[in-house]
């Protein structure tokens, strides 16, 4: 690695592993930005000699990688996905694996080259990585503008001006366009195989170099290099049209508020359902929403509150009557036919909050069975039912409407497959949280006390600096999945 000390130490073992166990690779496009992804930043786009597969999957094992797998609708043969966690920083390392090359337009892949061999030949190094030859990556990249370039784009070029190539492939053309000549550009395109030119990849360059990839000769080039590629087409026009429209209208914002957008990568062994648990001030909240943002670019996560709802009809209707009637009581007021009134509405506030507990329990495991991470707030634990006033459990008196029927919801509730518990002192907790009386927190404090570590819990410590506490829930989450509990 040289003097980039800041590339993860996981991206080092992956490297050293592929090296003395002479995988075939390359990380075949973008090196433009390698650094970036050395320090997973983004994704590691990998070209691995098919050969090698049984190898390298066990290199992945070793250091903890996880097999994931994407939605069946953007499944390309020869591709895989592995996440893997670097215990030092938390971070976590998608790689983009391909045995086959497959490329095309941003969602539908669908041209497959037969430049495997070609392309991992006589590679050199890039901070420590493999990469193609500059002249090789050029052509590929080439080809990558003029396949990926949609009408969309041409359409917008037209009306707005300016080029219809993104900036991100521009950048990389220049840093490309800097490594090559016009004999390495004409050697890689004879020795590709392919119907490209090494007079029209000198023409791009040129074009790059002078700012000139205008419209039309985006147009034309796209139409002319399309129909010369057409017989390295995984999917006749025909099919690939309805399927990539599917796919557009899938990815537009408005498809995930309808439940119909096209669903992240899952992890290929099965999700988990995790749980935080901890009283009040003890930084639960917080926890949950910041490992979903670490978790949500990689593998689809879902965040399930379990708490009283803050909105809705249905709950403020059924807290109307008592709240009445403890106002009147306040006032002098007589319980009377308003009382009863509230104590039943009362009881079926708690028993459908049970029930609706209960519900989003089960799909929560039905999701973490499907290959998502489920994070839990606020979710039943067995061991709170005794308490006076349960965190998140049943709260009706045995004489109380409804209350063996509430507790039958409750008891129905599998625990989480992890439970991260935040424990630390009450007086750390009364500094953070100053909304509770002494009495109401003392409890919550003890209760927490009281769950110990096993193999599905993990006790952090929930006064240590926050980066801390993150980085041992994320260790705890991942040792998890590795393991595939």
């Amino acid at each position: 690695m040289g003097a980039e000390t800041d590339v993860l130490g996981l991206v080092t073992d992956l490297l050293e592993g592929l090296e003395s166990n002479k995988v075939g690779y390359v990380h075949w496009k973008s090196n433009e930005h390698l650094l970036p992804a050395l320090r997973g930043d983004t994704d590691l786009d990998l070209l691995v000699a098919e050969p090698n597969k049984i190898v390298f999957e066990k290199v992945l094992v070793d250091l903890g990688f996880v097999p994931l797998t994407p939605a069946s609708i953007r499944e390309i043969p020869g591709s895989e996905s592995h996440l893997g966690f670097d215990p030092t920083t938390g971070t976590l390392v998608h790689l983009d694996v391909q045995y086959r090359l497959t490329l095309g337009e941003q969602l539908l892949k669908n041209h497959r080259l037969p430049v495997d061999d070609w392309l991992l030949g006589n590679a050199g190094d890039l901070h420590g990585v493999r990469v193609p030859q500059p002249e090789r990556e050029l052509l590929l990249l080439y080809v990558r503008t003029m396949l990926k370039t949609t009408t969309r784009q041409l359409m917008s070029s037209r009306v707005k001006g300016g080029s219809p190539v993104p900036q991100r492939i521009f950048k990389e053309a220049v840093w490309l366009a800097e490594r090559v000549t016009p004999d390495s550009l004409r050697s890689a395109a004879e020795s590709s195989g392919l119907d490209v030119t090494g007079e029209e990849l000198i023409d791009f360059v040129k074009r790059v170099e002078e700012r000139k990839l205008d419209l039309d000769y985006i147009s034309d080039g796209r139409k002319s290099l399309r129909d010369r590629l057409s017989r390295y087409r995984r999917l006749p026009a025909h099919r690939a049209l309805p399927k990539k429209m599917l796919l557009r209208l899938r990815s537009r914002p408005w498809a995930r508020r309808l439940h119909i957008d096209i669903p992240k990568r899952r992890l290929a062994n099965g999700g988990l359902l995790v749980a935080a648990v901890g009283a009040d001030g003890s930084g639960k909240t917080r926890l949950s929403r910041d490992l979903e943002k670490w978790l949500e670019g990689k593998v689809q996560v879902e965040h399930v509150y379990f708490g009283q709802p803050k909105s809705g009809v249905f709950f403020k209707l059924l807290n109307k009557p008592g709240s009445l009637a403890r106002k009147r009581g306040e006032q002098g007021g007589s319980s009377g036919a308003l009382g009863t009134v509230a104590r039943y509405t009362d009881s079926f506030k708690w028993l459908a909050l049970g029930r609706k507990r209960r519900r989003a329990a089960r799909e929560g495991r039905a999701a973490a069975r499907e290959g998502v991470v489920v994070l839990a707030e606020r979710y039943p634990l067995e061991e709170f039912f005794g308490m006076e006033t349960p965190m998140d459990g049943p709260r009706l008196q045995p004489d109380r409407p409804f209350a063996r029927a509430e507790l039958r919801q409750y008891l129905a509730i599998e625990p989480p497959e992890l439970t991260i518990v935040l424990k630390t002192s009450l007086q750390t907790l009364r500094d953070r949280k100053i909304d509770l009386t002494v009495e109401e927190h003392i409890p919550k404090v003890a209760a927490v006390e009281g769950l110990a570590e096993n193999d599905r819990r993990v006790v952090i410590d929930a006064g240590q600096p926050y980066e801390e506490m993150l980085l041992a829930a994320q260790t705890a989450i991942w040792r998890s999945l590795s393991e595939g509990r």
